[in-house]
């Protein structure tokens, strides 16, 4: 056998010796996702809907993405969207009341 023992009664290779040395490093935690100012596409092929966003990271960084939906989670996304349309409308057309 070739490789180096960790003192388990079992060798590894150098390789594996090298990854448990490193140190892990946790991934940033997603702190919002924005859907970008594109079309959403839908793929009659694959019955998915995709919409272009930008994944915002706790770190600062960004990566650009789809979000993909199937038909049940495009209708209700849809419903979702169009009740927090209704409410901002509601909340814009209420006066501030007694000052």
């Amino acid at each position: 056998m070739h490789g180096t023992g960790t003192g388990t009664g079992r060798t590894s290779t150098p390789d594996e010796v090298h990854e448990r040395t490193l140190s892990p490093v946790a991934p940033p935690f997603v702190a919002q996702v924005t859907p970008l100012r594109r079309d959403v596409t839908y793929d009659h092929t694959t019955e998915t809907g995709r919409m272009p966003v930008e994944v915002q990271f706790t770190d600062g960084s960004t990566a650009r993405t789809d979000l993909v939906m199937n038909p049940s989670q495009l209708h209700a996304a849809s419903v979702q969207i169009e009740r927090a349309i209704t409410a901002r409308e509601t909340a814009r057309s209420r006066p501030l009341g007694p000052l």
